[in-house]
């Protein structure tokens, strides 16, 4: 082997294995490869020494042009593996990438889970309750008396009834109990009236709105012939009804019956007092006379 001036190495001239086709020789001219090849004979499967580095050169600084199928027999399949390494380093990166970020998205997950944070339970107390004391006066008191009187210590009032009918118990009836409890009241409900009884209420109602009764003398015009006739009992019924449901006031019907006589005619005290008082006067109390006398002015 030679190198001319340009430092291009040559070889001698002779046959040398191809390395583009195993199997063959090719003739080298001394300055470039020729299109002369053939089998590689038998006594030449012995590459001389000077002959191992003929195919570096051949490959380096090919000069014979082969037909395209030649050509592109390795380069070919050379370009479709190397196309395949490159689409398969890009998918590598892009699946190493995406690996990277699903790890790193799932670590904090992992410690999240592998150490949870436990919350203390704050448990809040409750304030004590309020204890009230039940009025111990229920009993007797009409059922709206008595809601007022259990709404002011903070207490409910429950019933069955009106409101006007009275108390007869309550539950519970006295002790402490919890603010915004509820107090059970039983009611006494009244008497269904019957026709002559609801209609002697009507006339006494009648004449004690017109004209100054006593109780004696309205029973006695109730049940007299001479004025509306009932019954006794249902005279008297119907005055202790009036009396029940504060629908009549007796010291007031005798102050208004003293002045009906002054504005009348003149009375001294003492035949003023009779006039009120006697069973052929108007028939009140000796109380009640007394009351319309001072009233009066006497």
């Amino acid at each position: 082997m030679t190198t001319p001036n340009d430092g291009t190495p040559t070889y001698a001239p002779g046959w040398y294995p191809d390395t583009n086709a195993p199997g063959t020789e090719r003739w080298y001219d001394g300055t470039a490869w020729t299109e002369h090849s053939r089998p590689l004979a038998p006594a030449a499967a012995t590459v001389p020494a000077y002959a191992a580095a003929a195919p570096v050169a051949a490959a380096a600084e090919p000069v014979v042009k082969k037909p395209w199928f030649k050509r592109k027999a390795i380069i070919i399949p050379v370009g479709i593996v190397a196309g395949l390494i490159v689409i398969s380093g890009i998918g590598n990166a892009l699946g190493g990438n995406k690996g990277d970020d699903i790890d790193t998205a799932a670590a904090p997950a992992a410690e999240q889970s592998a150490d949870p944070v436990v919350e203390e339970e704050v448990v809040e107390e409750e304030p004590e309750p309020v204890m009230v004391k039940v009025p111990g006066d229920l009993v007797g008191m009409t059922a709206a008396e008595a809601e007022d009187a259990l709404s002011a210590v903070g207490l409910e009032a429950d019933y069955d009834g009106d409101s006007d009918w009275e108390v007869l118990s309550a539950e519970p009836g006295k002790g402490e109990v919890e603010e915004g409890s509820t107090v059970a009241l039983t009611l006494d409900e009244p008497p269904a009236l019957t026709l002559a009884q609801e209609n002697a209420v009507g006339a006494a109602i009648d004449y004690v709105t017109v004209l100054p009764f006593s109780k004696s003398k309205l029973i006695e015009q109730l049940h007299s012939e001479y004025g509306s006739g009932y019954e006794l009992a249902d005279a008297k019924f119907a005055v202790q009804y009036l009396e029940d449901n504060d629908l009549v006031d007796w010291k007031a019907e005798a102050v208004e019956a003293a002045e009906a006589y002054l504005d009348t005619m003149s009375f001294s005290r003492s035949s003023l007092y009779d006039q009120l008082t006697s069973e052929y006067g108007s028939g009140f109390t000796d109380k009640q006379a007394k009351h319309a006398l001072k009233a009066v002015g006497y």
